[in-house]
């Protein structure tokens, strides 16, 4: 049997991924993994820059950049009418469309779901799915409930063949506003195995991170605390941001071997350099932008920070499957995303703090740095075990099913790394 052939739709993709758009970087890790298991995966995505180019593979992955990024009410009508379209044109070659978020993108999946069988006749069915996911202030939920409009693109789940979620309260919020309960989907998280990172590794990595940004350049002794999303919220210590700039100086004086990396992008990321300027420690802080790849940032950095509701889609999942230690804000959203996939043992295993409360943060960042090389090995022994109980494979073998559904269909054996 053929390979699937799926198409995925997103508003944001490569470049802008790991500290500008978490649901960017989510996709991008998704569609290559995907890629790599051996299905023929391709993404449509707006264009952000007149100068980028309409179409580019990146690794097995093909991007078309079909029309300019809608800026309001009018231009978004638009640019939905033109991608639904665009999407009804290729579906005689694609298996499935699937939106990443429970946004206008998925009203343009189901317009073309809904004409494409009109034209096809039930010859060739593609499949179409959204997924409504993200935690919190971040999550597709909220976004629905808050938008003028959510309720429209809520009743444009009656055209898709699944909606993927997350969570139960997700399911009985979609139920709750018409979406047939039959329609959802839930998905399982899956981690790999997480491997050793040797000293030459680490260095390599440093290395190339220094060339490309002299901001990121450290010492052998160097160790580095990491915060990496969106430079969003208030211009304050109310920000997931504003809570580490808060507390640098502080951090920096227990520690003359420490080194910040504050990864990521937005509209208060001149306040963040000024307020790091000002507190004397720009000098041990870098802040680089956003990255679309992360191996090397995973590779060099020590501990991460969790703190913004955002992070739980690409930063803490991908923190925690590389063993890496987590400072984490004890808020809901953290806490029913480890409940909901998670042993309970887990949640104590963390470093946590009171956002509330400043000084819980430094509190929690000594008993990290108290013993790191102990917080290191625990954090690898925890990415074991998520590895284990959660495998990879069994949440490649759901999107097999969603995107192809055949009882007799098996998983492809992935590539050869």
């Amino acid at each position: 049997m053929s390979a699937s052939r799926v198409m995925f739709v997103a508003r944001h993709f490569w470049p802008h991924c790991s500290g500008r758009h978490e649901s960017a970087a989510a996709t991008f890790e998704l569609t290559q993994r995907l890629a790599n298991w051996g299905m023929r995966v391709e993404v449509v995505t707006p264009r952000h820059g007149n100068t980028w180019p309409t179409e580019i593979m990146l690794g097995d992955v093909k991007v078309h950049r079909v029309a300019s990024a809608p800026r309001g009410d009018w231009s978004t009508q638009r640019y939905v009418r033109h991608l639904s379209h665009w999407l009804v044109e290729r579906m005689p070659t694609l298996d499935a469309i699937v939106c990443d978020q429970l946004r206008e993108e998925s009203r343009a999946v189901s317009m073309a779901i809904e004409s494409g069988a009109a034209d096809t006749h039930g010859d060739h069915q593609t499949v179409g799915v959204a997924m409504c996911g993200g935690w919190g202030d971040d999550s597709d939920q909220t976004w629905c409930q808050n938008t003028r409009s959510g309720k429209r693109i809520l009743q444009s789940c009656g055209g898709l063949d699944s909606v993927i979620t997350e969570n139960a309260k997700t399911d009985r919020y979609l139920v709750s506003h018409g979406v047939l309960a039959e329609k959802l989907r839930r998905r399982p998280i899956g981690f790999p195995r997480p491997a050793v990172v040797t000293e030459q590794q680490r260095n390599d990595a440093r290395l190339s991170l220094r060339g490309i940004n002299l901001d990121l350049t450290t010492d052998l002794e160097s160790r580095v605390l990491l915060w990496c999303g969106p430079m969003s919220g208030p211009a304050s210590s109310e920000s997931g941001v504003g809570a580490l700039v808060q507390s640098a100086r502080f951090l920096a004086a227990r520690d003359q071997d420490l080194r910040i990396w504050i990864l990521g992008d937005g509209k208060i990321r001149d306040w963040v350099h000024t307020e790091l300027k000002a507190e004397g420690v720009r000098g041990v802080v870098a802040i680089p932008g956003s990255f679309s790849d992360m191996t090397e940032v995973w590779h060099s950095v020590d501990a991460v920070v969790q703190n913004e509701d955002s992070q739980l889609r690409s930063t803490f999942p991908s923190a925690l499957a590389a063993g890496i230690p987590i400072i984490i804000a004890d808020r809901p959203a953290a806490r029913d995303y480890l409940q909901t996939h998670f042993d309970p043992s887990i949640l104590d295993s963390l470093a946590w703090y009171d956002p509330a409360k400043p000084s819980t943060l430094r509190k929690a960042f000594r008993s990290v740095w108290g013993d790191l090389e102990m917080a290191k090995q625990h954090a690898f022994e925890l990415a074991r075990d998520l590895s284990r109980r959660h495998p990879l494979e069994q949440e490649l073998a759901f999107w097999q099913s969603i995107l192809r559904p055949s009882p007799n269909q098996n998983l492809p054996s992935p590539k050869a790394s």
